[in-house]
């Protein structure tokens, strides 16, 4: 059962009621009372949407609601089946009377047994249906789970390969993507970075790739090749000696044979017969010794030292001059290969050049030493220079490749991203098609059926089933029937009755179509309708809630009674049961009614207005005492003119004049009861006329219960009248107005 409601938004007046903290619990019979328009078809179009959790008028519907079953909130659907008359049930039922009544469907008891098997197929169906259901919604909220993955890692493939947010990669192009890959595995850390700088890259231009020059002179020889041979012509040329006619002076002292020699050159070239040290003669004797030392020979030697050294100084300056490219003229991503490769050619070439000078710096030793064999270790590899010019050669290859394919290299690495970040989202994706395929599988074998299932029969063949069995046990004229009984005892006449037809009830006034039917007769019509209803097939009371909302709207006083006759049969067993009425008389009825019941099946409630600036806020409350424990609403309504305070507008005036109408014939009906008309029993009442000419005008013309008539132009006269109506009790009747004024407020 519901047991409370703690609050409501957005319905109407109640536009955000919170419950207060005296309010009663709900019990098995709720009675609720409030005025016209107060909000008690409001509040029953709260209970009438509990079953689907929503109402399609008010969107933004916000309720609490509690039961012994949990806390109900918009969006949730209640367990239990609500039937609700009010005037959406009349509209959507009766409407007009222009069309038939939907038939309602009647049990008889000698198929009851047939009955139940159909009721438990039906409840195996609507089981059935609602794991469907489950199964479907969970299906589909598993595929909205998939699809946010895709969804967040298109961002991300979109960002990665076009760095920018704005980006024309989504979700089905991963989608579409990821259907089509095969063996998608992650890249390693270098590869992500390598790509992803080739994404963001500018073109470069193509780079030259560094190389040992060619030996000049002899274009066919490189210097490599030169290199490679020089240790070998060093090591020759130190095992040659020339000593014939040498000076053992000038072999001793190499720098003096140096020296020596250069002087003879020079006094040879000038023809010198004098010493140009000196100024002395030169002996012929030691010109002749000196020009032996430095024989034929001895020059060929020199000659060849200085070639071979020469060779040397070349190899040396080409291997000094070799350039090497920038490392900022290269793609990022080749930058730490080539600065690797190119740190690695500088030190051999370094060691190079200090192995071909420290061979030139023999050769020069030599040139002083020519009369002297003697040998020394050459070391001379160019190899570790050559392998290491490769290397970088190679990085360079892979750099002109890009340039030269850029865009295919720029498509490529879009591609590989792609492959990259999809791999990511693999086993997410696996997983939650699994579980997609598993709810799948469950909704197969629930709508197909299957043999391990408790009936292994098709959702499709279970509907069939229980129909066939409902048209056996159900009579749509036994619907027909008890409406038609129902009406003649409720209006105590037998002009009007129902008959089915093919699409439902239509109502018949003397056998022909019911025309210009009275509210009473339509009122009648859509209480009775809802009567036999609730004894449809589709509906169990003993489990379900009903809801009443002013069941004797137009009905005279004798009908009333036959309503609520009527009320108390058809609710007597349903599992809970809420009954709004505006009617003092029918709220008397109905506290009557239920008085013996045990204090826990029943709770008393009322709707009050309260008149905001701008609109008007309802409001659940407990029911005041005076409308329970006083045989009439006198009691009530003198309180409420005696506590108004106008406000000056319209919304806070607008039920006054009803209620003093409502006060003033009462107290005239018993201070005046032999005064025909209400006109004549005020004037033949001792008071100001004055004042009693306003409260008839306020009372008569102000008053307005089919909600007209009302001048906004006297709301001001409001505060006025209601206080000359209390004067004029309380001067008339100064006891029973002390009495009531007690009554109204507590000493």
């Amino acid at each position: 059962m519901l047991t409370a409601i703690k609050r409501i938004k957005g319905l109407g007046v109640f536009g955000d009621f919170t419950a207060p903290a005296d309010l009663p619990a709900f019990a098995r019979y709720n009675i609720i009372y409030g005025e016209n328009g107060s909000g008690k078809t409001t509040l029953s179009r709260l209970f009438a949407v509990l079953e689907a959790g929503a109402h399609t008028d008010h969107a933004d519907l916000e309720y609490t609601i509690e039961s012994q079953s949990g806390t109900l909130s918009a969006g949730q659907h209640y367990g239990r089946k609500v039937r609700t008359f009010n005037a959406d049930y009349v509209e959507a039922n009766i409407g007009q009377f222009h069309g038939p009544l939907r038939h309602i469907l009647i049990i008889g008891e000698e198929n009851k047994a047939l009955a139940e098997e159909a009721a438990a197929e039906r409840a195996t169906h609507d089981e059935r249906s609602r794991a469907i259901a489950a199964a479907e919604k969970a299906a589909e909220k598993l595929d909205a789970d998939k699809g946010r993955i895709f969804s967040a890692i298109a961002k991300t493939i979109g960002e990665a390969t076009s760095g920018s947010t704005l980006r024309s990669y989504r979700k089905p192009n991963a989608e579409a993507d990821f259907a089509k890959e095969r063996d998608l595995s992650p890249l390693t850390d270098a590869q992500l970075q390598a790509h992803r700088a080739t994404v963001h890259q500018e073109q470069l231009e193509s780079v030259t790739v560094p190389v040992l020059p060619l030996q000049p002179g002899d274009p066919a020889r490189p210097f490599a090749d030169v290199a490679i041979a020089l240790p070998a012509e060093i090591v020759a040329l130190l095992a040659r000696t020339a000593q014939a006619g040498a000076l053992r002076r000038l072999v001793e002292e190499p720098i003096i044979a140096r020296w020596v020699e250069e002087g003879v050159t020079l006094h040879r070239a000038r023809n010198s017969d004098h010493c140009e040290f000196c100024a002395q003669p030169l002996p012929a004797a030691r010109m002749a010794a000196l020009a032996e030392h430095f024989g034929v020979e001895d020059q060929r030697l020199k000659a060849d030292i200085e070639q071979t050294a020469r060779i040397a100084r070349n190899l040396s300056e080409a291997f000094a001059a070799l350039v090497f490219p920038a490392k900022n003229a290269l793609y990022a991503e080749l930058r730490a290969d080539y600065e690797s490769a190119m740190e690695t050619a500088e030190r051999c070439r370094t060691a190079l050049v200090d192995q071909v000078d420290a061979a030139s710096a023999v050769l020069d030793e030599k040139l002083l030493n020519r009369a002297t064999a003697y040998a020394r270790d050459i070391a001379i590899d160019p190899q570790p220079l050559t392998a290491a010019l490769a290397t970088l050669a190679a990085v360079i290859e892979r750099q002109n490749r890009k340039s030269e394919g850029f865009e295919r290299a720029k498509a490529e690495a879009r591609t590989q991203l792609q492959r990259h970040y999809l791999s990511t989202i693999v086993d997410q994706v696996r997983d939650l098609d699994a579980q997609i395929a598993v709810q799948k599988t469950i909704g197969t074998k629930l709508t197909d059926g299957a043999e391990d299932l408790p009936d292994p029969r098709g959702l499709q063949a279970l509907k069939d089933s229980f129909e066939a069995k409902q048209a056996k046990v159900s009579s749509k004229h036994a619907g027909g029937a008890a409406l038609t009984d129902k009406l003649k005892i409720f209006l105590g006449r037998t002009d009007l009755r129902f008959e089915s037809g093919a699409e439902g009830y239509h109502v018949q006034r003397r056998g022909k179509p019911a025309k210009r039917l009275s509210e009473g007769e339509k009122t009648a019509i859509a209480f009775l309708y809802f009567i036999v209803q609730l004894g449809d097939q589709d509906f169990n009371i003993k489990e379900g809630v009903v809801v009443i909302d002013d069941p004797i709207s137009s009905l005279d006083a004798a009908s009333i009674y036959q309503a609520f006759a009527f009320l108390k049969n058809a609710v007597k067993d349903a599992k809970q049961v809420f009954i709004l009425t505006h009617n003092f008389d029918f709220l008397k009825l109905l506290l009557n009614w239920v008085q013996n019941f045990k204090k826990t099946d029943k709770a008393y409630f009322m709707i009050v207005c309260a008149e905001a600036d701008v609109c008007r806020d309802a409001s659940l409350e407990p029911l005041d005492a005076l409308l329970l424990n006083h045989p009439t609403e006198y009691c009530f309504l003198f309180k409420l003119l005696h506590g108004f305070k106008s406000d000056g507008t319209i919304l806070a005036s607008y039920h006054i004049p009803n209620v003093a109408r409502k006060v003033l014939e009462t107290f005239l009906d018993f201070h005046r009861p032999y005064e025909a008309s209400l006109y004549a029993k005020l004037e033949a009442t001792d008071f100001d006329s004055h004042k009693k000419t306003a409260i008839y005008k306020f009372a008569n013309d102000l008053s307005h219960s089919t909600g007209k008539g009302f001048d906004p132009a006297l709301v001001s006269e409001t505060q006025k009248n209601v206080t000359y109506l209390l004067e004029m009790i309380k001067a008339v009747a100064p006891l029973h107005y002390d009495g009531l004024e007690k009554l109204t407020v507590p000493q």
